[in-house]
Formats: C-alpha cells, sequence, structure tokens
C-alpha cells in the first residue's frame, strides 16, 4: 500500500520507531516503508485514542511496576480520569461503552468470586490496558465480541467493532514478539504480551470457543518457561497470567496429549506459585493440576513413540492409585464454602478418566463400571450447586467431559441443559462444545457399544483436515 501524503499524512500520527529516533515517518500502512527499507522493526501505529496522564510504553526506565498497577484507581475512577479527547465522538462514546461493560460485565462472569484474591481481569489486566494500546485494543475487541453474542442482528455493529480491534491487538502482539527477538523485553512488557495472549484466547472462546492451532499460547511458552524458571519472586501478576495460559495449554493437551506444549518447569511453577489462583479461576486443585499434567505428559511420550505401552502403563498406573487414594477434606481451599469441594471432586474424576483413556482411547467402552462411576460422580457433585451460584459456572469442563463419556440419554440431556444454563449466564457462546458433544453422541448411537467413541477423534486426529484447540473457560 502507497504512502499516504498532503493533510492526511500530517494529521497521522508517525509509526514508533520513527519517533523514538526523531525521524520524518512516511506513515505507509501497514508498516512505515522508511522502516522497512533501513531493515528496522516498525512499531506500528498508535490507537487514535489519546489517554491523558499514561507514561509512554516505549520507555523501560517510565514502566510501572505490578505493585504500582494494582494501586491504580478501577471502575468509575478509572474510566472517568482516562480521557479520550482524539477519538471522534461516536467512537469516544463507543469505546467507554465497552471499556464499562468489560469492567462491570466480562469482568464479573469470568472468574469465581474469593475474598482472598482481587480479581485478575479488573485487578491486574484492566490497569495494564491503560498503559498498552495493544492490550487495550485486544479488551475492547473481547468486550465487541461478549456484546455481539447479545444481538441477534446479522448487522450489529459490534461484529465489524470485534474484528477491528482483534486485528489492532494481533499487531501489537507481534511487534512484542519481534521486540522480543531483538532487545528483550523488560517486566511489564512481559505481563503486557502474556495479558494480549489471554485475552485473544479468550476471545476466541467467546465467539467459538476454538482458538486456530494454538498459535497465541504457542507464541509464548518460552516466555512463560522462562518466567517459571526465574530465581527470584515473581508478581500477583505474572503468576496469574502464567497460572491461566498454562490451564488453557492443559485444556487443549487434554484433547490431545501431543498438543501440550508447555514444559514441566512451567507447570511446577503454577503447582507452587499459582495454587490459589487455579481454585479460584478454575475450581482445580493444584494436586490435580499436577497429576492430569503428568498423566498428559505421558501421554504425549506415548504419542510421539518415545515410550511404548508398558512403559506408559507402568507410569500412569502410580497416578490412578493416587487420584483413587486422594483426600478431598486434606486440601486446603479459599473458604469454607461446601462448593470447592464438590469441584476438586468433579475435577478428580476428570483427572481418573482421562487416564483411564490412555494409551488406548478405543478400549474401553462407555458402558464399562470405571467410565460410569466417574460420570456419575461429576453429574452428582454438580447437581449439588445451585444453577444460580456462582460456582457453577467452573463445572463446565468436568460437565462436558461427562457428557462426553457417558452414552445415557438422559445424562446427556442434563449435560446439555447445564451447559446452556452457562452459556446464557456468561454471555459465551461454547459453540464449539457443543458440537463435540453432538458429534460425539450421534457416533455412538451407531456404534455396537464394544468399543468407546472417543470425542479426542473430532480435536487431535491425523484423519481431520483443520485441527483446532478446544477451550472452555
Amino acid at each position: 500500500m502507497m504512502a499516504r501524503t498532503g493533510a492526511a499524512a500530517r494529521v497521522d500520527p508517525a509509526c514508533g520507531t520513527c519517533r523514538k529516533k526523531c525521524r520524518k515517518c512516511d506513515r505507509g500502512r501497514p508498516h512505515c516503508t522508511r522502516c522497512v527499507s533501513k531493515g528496522l522493526v516498525c512499531e506500528g501505529y498508535p490507537l487514535s485514542v489519546k489517554m491523558y496522564n499514561v507514561r509512554s510504553a516505549s520507555s523501560h526506565h517510565e514502566q510501572p511496576n505490578s505493585k504500582d498497577l494494582q494501586k491504580k484507581p478501577s471502575s468509575e475512577a478509572v474510566l472517568s480520569s482516562k480521557l479520550l479527547a482524539d477519538v471522534q465522538p461516536s467512537d469516544s462514546v463507543q469505546v467507554q461503552m465497552l471499556l464499562a461493560h468489560y469492567e462491570t460485565v466480562i469482568c464479573t462472569v469470568l472468574p469465581s468470586s474469593s475474598s482472598q484474591v482481587p480479581n485478575p481481569f479488573k485487578a491486574y489486566i484492566l490497569p495494564l490496558a491503560y498503559q498498552n494500546a495493544g492490550l487495550l485494543e485486544a479488551v475492547l475487541g473481547l468486550s465487541a465480541c461478549h456484546l455481539r453474542n447479545q444481538d441477534s442482528r446479522a448487522n450489529s455493529p459490534m461484529i465489524a467493532a470485534a474484528i477491528e480491534h482483534r486485528l489492532s491487538a494481533f499487531q501489537a502482539l507481534s511487534t512484542l514478539l519481534r521486540k522480543e527477538e531483538d532487545v528483550g523485553l523488560n517486566d511489564t512488557e512481559e505481563e503486557i504480551a502474556l495479558a494480549l495472549v489471554l485475552t485473544l484466547v479468550i476471545h476466541d472462546i467467546c465467539d467459538c470457543g476454538r482458538s486456530k492451532y494454538g498459535a497465541h499460547l504457542n507464541g509464548v511458552a518460552f516466555l512463560c518457561s522462562r518466567i517459571a524458571t526465574r530465581v527470584e519472586p515473581q508478581s500477583p501478576v505474572k503468576i496469574f497470567l502464567v497460572t491461566a495460559l498454562t490451564w488453557f495449554d492443559l485444556l487443549r493437551g487434554y484433547s490431545g496429549a501431543e498438543k501440550l506444549a508447555f514444559p514441566f518447569d512451567t507447570r511446577k511453577f503454577v503447582e507452587l506459585e499459582g495454587y490459589l489462583v487455579l481454585q479460584t479461576l478454575i475450581g482445580c486443585p493444584s494436586d490435580i493440576f499436577s497429576m492430569i499434567g503428568q498423566a498428559l505428559s505421558t501421554g504425549r511420550k506415548f504419542k510421539l513413540h518415545e515410550i511404548d505401552v508398558e512403559t506408559c502403563h507402568d507410569l500412569l498406573d502410580p497416578l490412578l492409585v493416587q487420584l483413587r487414594a486422594w483426600d478431598l477434606n486434606q486440601t486446603s481451599y479459599p473458604d469454607d464454602d461446601i462448593e470447592w469441594r464438590l469441584l476438586a471432586e468433579a475435577y478428580r474424576q476428570t483427572a481418573i478418566l482421562r487416564i483411564l483413556r490412555l494409551p488406548d482411547t478405543y478400549l474401553i467402552p462407555c458402558s464399562d463400571d470405571r467410565i460410569r462411576a466417574c460420570v456419575a460422580t461429576i453429574l452428582d457433585a454438580s447437581a449439588q450447586v445451585p444453577r444460580g451460584s456462582t460456582y457453577f459456572k467452573r463445572f463446565l469442563f468436568p460437565l462436558f467431559v461427562a457428557g462426553a463419556e457417558t452414552e445415557s440419554p438422559h445424562q446427556q440431556q442434563y449435560v446439555s441443559i447445564c451447559v446452556d444454563h452457562i452459556r446464557k449466564t456468561t454471555g459465551f457462546k461454547y459453540q464449539g462444545l457443543e458440537k463435540l458433544l453432538q458429534i460425539t453422541w450421534d457416533e455412538r448411537k451407531k456404534s455396537d457399544g464394544t468399543v468407546n467413541v472417543p470425542w479426542f477423534d473430532y480435536t487431535c486426529s491425523a484423519d481431520l483436515t483443520r485441527q483446532h484447540d478446544y477451550l472452555f473457560f
């Protein structure tokens, strides 16, 4: 694309690289041609919004640390103090509306409540978004996608807004990762990069429940590992971000062990440092998280022909014994609410089900008593939690696994009702999840019942022309 000239060129801001070097920018799109011709990384162009009293994210010396970010004013105070001066009136109204929707709605529906930890999406992500234009774009895109899900109109203005903001967020993430390769990132830039990926992945989940090839997660696996192996203590922001991203990697590994990308040291960091985040955000105790990770890692080695069947069983059998002997009452929980124990039980049975499916996913039919017992326990645990409870949405993944592992029509119907309720109360579509369940149930009806019909075949198989990472949150 040719660079713009005349009055338009003078109005548009220069690219980040040219501004730093104090030189004239030709304002070419998507990248300044001056930077390209000199072999430099063009840092792109700032948003058309201008936020007063916000320091530039380009200076290492001016970066606020995580403690400063947590002290930022929230809610109405933040929104009123960050004036969007350079936006057209209609755009300014939309941006403010999207920001308000993120803070008042999305930040409410995503985490489980707990008095011990702050709401991470409000306390960590939102302040970072006010420091970085790219992350702000990602937040706006997620809000627009969430609002679009509530708008039945085919021409909803939120469709274009979600795509626009998302593309800008991708460009910002690409710029950060290029900078990491060239000169490295400082602490705050690392947090912003991880927050960008987390927000983009949640956008995928909100949109369709699929993340194509897991590109977002793969792109920052090295960064999470580097943070996890540092000797010095990490900020609560980084602990939250690494924990959430590692959980998503575990989820995609659940659908196909060969997809597991984050290394053991990252999962160990989450087990030791992110245990409270795991429970309050997901509902999964760190012990269960660790055993699922060990099982999937073993399954991955088998899939890659690094171990044989006998070695695979030798590694998995002790995990199965540990899971069955695991005592719910010997684990620490965020508070005394019984729902935490019910969630823990559901995740324990989910872990047992996954181990029973390794290494041969076809071997044990759903009619097997071991499978039926796990499914019934998950459904019984969820049935003890009122659907109006904030804890109920945390049963989404265990409910999906139970639904995918049952041949009982009434159990399948119960799972469908629960998933539909969670979809309505959170505003997330979960279309990918429902399609996976339906295709598995349809194929199971055609089966003679002597072998399993694994849902993994529809997420991670050599027969698939296109594979996606199915993520539920």
